[in-house]
């Protein structure tokens, strides 16, 4: 839809960055996609540019950025409503009780992205020339390794970074990496660790019969990829080792216990469908669509804010104690379940849909801070793609008129079809029955 690519992207809430995709520019590259002639240069074109052939091409009208939309019920309901639930409140019996020392991600740093530009601002005349597109990637997962933990029960030690970093990048995001945080090629000043690692590591990879006499290249210019190594984890060193964040105790006993007992004592019109009272255990089963959005929009908003947002009668402090941050949780909550209502409402205005794009805006920016735990997670599309139902808001009107639950209850009442598991064969007299 937008220009907007890469995981470290995920979490952009600025909009004057999500510019949309050129539609000829996207009609070029499916064209180069069906003339392709190995799988290989088929694979290269759709993970660069993000495009395949389809016969919708052959329409001189055809714009994929508006006229294929995102569905809000996998999206929102299955998608974001669950994964806040789950992973960032972490309401849920059998989810892991974080500490502090347990998490992988030791700090946050304001990385730069890859860019050809940035790639070839104030380059060195050694450095090599700007990254292929496929190695784009490793910067990337430079810069997430370097933030990994060093101390704690989930750490890594430095010979384990080592490796990470030797085995998911090439000499080219390296020097990137190194470029963009200022840091001299010239290996000085290096700890003491490192130059002792480096030697071990040689050794183990060196043919040469006097290992004995193997040195550490102390003072001269970073050329290898070890090397350049040394000089990201010289670095990484003096940043800290472990992480001092808070993890706010939302996914408690006490908590699962005060949801399911609102959703067994809330009186609802009988038009309100049901959500299993036992929430949160694995007998509950997987949740539907439909029961994401009775819990966010009906049950979840009254059990959190009793929860979270009194104290005895009085609203809780602005600080940093337990009921300080769980206040904070309780807003970042509610921002999601209010964008949620609004999208699953009957009708929609444009003031409805700003207050939407508002409310997705609050829930995302600063999750990962106020919930370092979901650092160490995958970063989720949705997050991204949710912001996108605000154009389809205001192209299509309610999400009521375009969303998947109609297909999914057809899909539904297809699979209760008795079939006598034929297949291809003779149709039972069920099916019949019901084409007739």
């Amino acid at each position: 839809v937008c220009k907007i690519r890469g995981k470290d992207q995920i979490y952009c809430t600025d909009h004057t960055q999500w510019i949309p995709r050129d539609v000829e520019e996207l009609r070029k590259w499916a064209g180069a996609y069906k003339n392709a002639q190995t799988r290989a240069e088929r694979k290269e074109i759709f993970e660069t540019h993000g495009v395949r052939w389809l016969s919708f091409w052959l329409l001189e009208y055809w714009d994929p950025t508006k006229m294929l939309v995102i569905d809000a019920m996998h999206c929102i309901l299955e998608g974001l409503v669950h994964y806040h639930c789950r992973h960032v409140l972490r309401l849920d019996a059998s989810a892991s009780k974080d500490t502090a020392d347990d998490l992988k991600v030791a700090f946050e740093w304001p990385w730069v992205p890859y860019s050809h530009e940035a790639a070839l601002l104030d380059a060195s005349p050694e450095a090599e020339p700007r990254l292929q597109e496929k190695h784009i990637s490793a910067v990337h997962k430079i810069q997430e390794t370097l933030c990994l933990s060093l101390a704690g029960k989930k750490s890594l030690t430095l010979d384990q970074m080592w490796t990470h970093l030797h085995n998911q990048s090439k000499k080219g995001a390296l020097e990137f990496v190194i470029k963009t945080l200022g840091l001299s090629r010239k290996l000085d000043d290096i700890d003491e660790r490192l130059s002792s690692l480096f030697i071990a590591r040689a050794k183990k990879t060196s043919k040469r019969k006097d290992k004995a006499q193997l040195k550490f290249p102390e003072g001269q210019q970073a050329a290898t990829s070890n090397q350049l190594i040394v000089i990201l984890l010289n670095w990484r060193l003096h940043q800290p080792l472990s992480s001092e964040a808070y993890i706010i105790p939302t996914g408690t006993s006490n908590t699962l216990a005060h949801i399911q007992s609102v959703i067994r004592e809330t009186l609802t019109p009988s038009w309100v469908n049901s959500v299993p009272k036992n929430f949160g255990e694995a007998k509950a089963g997987s949740l539907k669509a439909d029961e994401w959005r009775t819990l966010s929009t009906l049950y979840l908003p009254i059990a959190l804010t009793t929860l979270w947002g009194d104290n005895d009668g009085l609203p809780p402090p602005v600080d940093e104690s337990d009921a300080g941050y769980l206040l904070q949780a309780l807003d970042r909550t509610m921002a999601l379940f209010q964008a949620t209502i609004l999208a699953c409402r009957y009708t929609m205005t444009n003031s409805r849909a700003q207050a939407y794009r508002k409310y997705m805006m609050t829930w995302t920016q600063n999750l990962r801070r106020l919930f370092p735990h979901v650092r160490e997670g995958i970063p989720r599309p949705n997050v991204h793609a949710a912001g996108h139902i605000y154009d389809f808001l205001l192209l299509f009107g309610p999400v009521l008129s375009w969303w998947c639950f109609p297909f999914e209850r057809l899909i539904g009442v297809l699979q209760k079809i008795n079939t006598n598991n034929h297949r291809g064969g003779e149709l039972s007299s069920n099916e019949i029955v019901y084409c007739s």
